[in-house]
């Protein structure tokens, strides 16, 4: 019902609007989003519309107009992009993330911020103040970009000084749940060299008092050869501190829906709480670029170090708790060492009617991860139950890639051209606790691309593409492979998960009213990763089987007049497996009756991917100065178990925004989820139920209505 009334609703809006827009005055402003350079691609000298990928554009100034918190707030209702959260932010790209481990690969200014054991990446830690424009590519670009971004890429270009006098921005907003947002920024370039500095910070108690402090500073400076040849240097710091809950029974969200302690149950006022964590990143790189009339030449060499600090606390901010050698908080210190460098280049080879570019690549990447496990608030001496618990969580681990790739594009006149791509990695896993056990693993794969296209106009691209990359599992499912190792889940049957995706797109610039991308695919993805379970216990995860992912993604955009725009963000995406097992619940005659055992899961649909989600919204251009904006988000049902016996409902969430904007200030008024309402994620894969038939989930609240005001200055 509630995907009915979101079409009623704009059906109405449109054919009110569209009328009057039509027939109004011609001088509407030009869109130019698929006229946008796109730098995720092995060629940096091709625009939006020319691109034969699924590569959606946001420009900053698009950033500044939604008031985003952070990059997930910037790109979640992108057609195939769905917030996949329990009490942090995480992202999905066409469903095809697994649990413990980053969705897609973020990188900034070309060094990945995936960190950590899982490979997570702190969208919280990521200032959106200083980024010229984010590139979303949701097919895979693992021959550019490396295996990582087999299930896609966010690409984020932050800003860099431009000609002309200095130019001074400095921000400052204030919102809901004591939210303060501020940032300044100094950009300008002489005659050979360009500077841009940048510093941001954020102090928010979070709708679930899920508290957050944020401070990033960035310094980006380049000395130019030449007007096409360019050495720069990014240094970046980053430091995020933030407390979450582990998650609410159905009581709980009734009642604490805003704490973050809460009783365990109603008739139980034992108090639990929240985990704590500390995350700093400091990241220094240098880039060489040149683009010629022939040939191109693009790379980076880059070292980040993050220190990331895990306090999981239940018990000790408990008051009527009384410490024993039970006692189990602890603490994971956590250190990341990333080396990286990689090159690129090209040369325009004309032969007649017929350009051929090929461009060879290759790259290398070292992390080495090290984690402490301790239990600093426990008496001593340590319970024998807490010493294992040190020596197997205390870890040394090194993972190395090695890559190498050949891209070659041939245009064939004007309107055809053929992309034939090739990819070789290898991947070397190294595992060590302290009990002590240890784990190796190898990994060697071919990837490749092939992408047909036809350019009926300079402003329309119809494309097809076929491609084969490979996922390699991220440290955590070693070392859960390591602790638990068994006949059912040895570290050395861990496989990557292999995406054989076919893509159709069409992309057109009309003009400025009217602009479109479309794009359907469908993927497989072998060996994909599921949670393992035995009789009783969770014990890491493990490749299950297939699954079959296929979907249908539209965005349109445009100014109709002066006085009106719009933009249209839809998808419907079907996920389920095919050829897999899982152990799940299998239900009896009462929840006593029911037993763990593995079925065949084939047909089910893949857990938390919404069939259909879609954004429509409105621009409202008034007395000069003024904007109002309006977007209505529609998030379809999804399957919360594997099973499919439970799921979460679909719904609908309204943001607006108004601004005035006049000459170098800015004060803008926006509200996010306008309504007020109230949405959980619920995560239950088993199908577990409690004694009285209920669900047995872990509840996160999403957050509710977020109101903010804000101010802007540049001089």
């Amino acid at each position: 019902m509630h995907g009915l009334r979101f079409v009623v609703y704009w059906t109405v809006v449109l054919a009110f609007c569209l009328p009057m827009a039509v027939g109004a005055d011609e001088r509407a402003e030009e869109t130019v989003k698929l006229r946008e350079v796109v730098v995720s691609a092995p060629r940096t000298d091709r625009k939006l519309v020319e691109t034969p990928a699924s590569i959606t554009v946001i420009t900053g100034e698009e950033i500044e107009e939604m008031g985003a918190r952070n990059i997930v707030d910037v790109v979640k209702n992108i057609p195939g992009v769905v917030k996949d959260s329990d009490s942090r932010d995480r992202l999905t790209f066409r469903g095809n993330r697994s649990s413990q481990s980053a969705g897609v690969l973020v990188l900034i200014d070309g060094v990945p911020a995936n960190t950590g054991i899982s490979g997570y990446s702190e969208y919280d830690a990521i200032p959106v103040s200083n980024i010229e424009r984010i590139e979303v590519l949701r097919s895979s670009g693992s021959v550019a970009l490396g295996p990582d971004a087999a299930r896609g890429a966010i690409n984020i270009i932050t800003k860099k000084g431009q000609k002309g006098a200095p130019q001074v921005k400095t921000t400052v907003s204030y919102g809901s749940w004591e939210t303060w947002k501020a940032s300044a920024s100094v950009t300008g370039r002489t005659a050979d060299l360009d500077y841009a500095f940048s510093a941001s910070g954020l102090d928010t108690d979070g709708y679930a008092d899920d508290s957050k402090q944020r401070g990033a500073a960035r310094l980006n400076s380049g000395y130019h050869f030449s007007e096409d040849t360019r050495l720069g240097i990014n240094l970046s710091w980053q430091k995020v501190d933030y407390d979450t809950i582990y998650g609410k029974s159905e009581w709980q969200v009734e009642n604490y829906r805003r704490e973050k302690i809460f009783p365990t149950s109603e008739t139980n006022p034992t108090l639990v709480h929240h985990r704590e964590n500390e995350n700093e990143n400091t990241t220094v790189s240098l880039t060489f670029n040149t683009e010629k009339a022939n040939y191109f030449v693009n790379s980076l060499v880059s070292y980040d170090h993050t220190d990331h600090v895990y306090d999981y606390l239940p018990k000790r901010l408990n008051p009527t708790y009384s410490k024993t050698s039970s006692y189990y908080d602890y603490r994971e210190d956590r250190d990341q060492d990333r080396y990286m460098g990689k090159i690129s280049g090209g040369y325009h080879f004309f032969f007649g009617g017929v350009n051929y570019t090929p461009v060879l690549g290759a790259d290398y990447e070292k992390i080495e991860f090290d984690q402490e496990k301790s239990y600093p608030w426990s008496p001593s001496p340590l319970s024998s139950s807490q010493e294992t618990a040190v020596a197997e969580g205390s870890i040394d681990t090194e993972r190395k890639r090695y890559g190498a790739f050949i891209s070659n594009e041939l245009d064939f006149g004007e309107h055809w051209e053929l992309n034939v791509s090739g990819r070789v990695d290898r991947v070397e896993y190294e595992v060590r606790n302290e009990v002590p056990e240890k784990v190796a693993k190898d990994h060697e794969d071919f990837s490749w691309d092939i992408t047909p296209a036809f350019h009926p106009s300079p402003d329309a691209t119809i494309y097809v593409s076929a491609s084969q990359s490979y996922w390699y599992p991220v440290l955590q499912y070693y070392t859960y492979a390591m602790k638990y190792g068994d006949d059912q889940n040895r570290a050395e049957d861990l496989e990557p998960e292999e995406y054989l995706t076919y893509e159709l797109g069409y992309k057109h610039y009309f003009g400025p009213k009217f602009s479109l991308a479309l794009t359907a695919y469908t993927m497989t993805v072998k060996d994909k990763f599921l949670s393992l379970y035995d009789e009783s216990n969770w014990k890491g995860y493990q490749n299950v089987g297939e699954s079959e992912h296929r979907g249908v993604e539209l965005e349109l955009d445009g100014r109709l007049c002066p006085y009106f725009g719009y933009r249209l963000r839809g998808a419907y995406q079907h996920a389920e497996w095919d050829d897999a097992t899982f152990r799940a619940y299998v239900w009896g005659d009462t929840p006593a009756d029911d037993t763990r055992e593995n079925v065949d899961i084939s047909g089910e649909k893949v857990p938390h991917v919404p069939e259909f989600t879609g954004t429509l919204g409105l621009d409202f251009y008034f007395l000069e100065y003024f904007k109002f904006s309006t977007d209505v988000n529609y998030y379809g049902r999804q399957y919360v178990d594997v099973l499919n016996r439970y799921e979460i409902n679909d719904y609908v969430t309204t943001d607006a925004m108004l601004s005035y904007t006049r000459e170098n200030v800015k004060i803008w008024m926006l509200a996010n989820n306008l309504f007020d309402r109230e949405v959980e994620n619920k995560f239950n894969e088993t199908g577990d139920r409690n004694a009285d038939g209920s669900p047995n989930y872990l509840y996160y609240p999403l957050d509710g209505r977020y109101l903010e005001v804000g101010v802007s200055v540049e001089f």
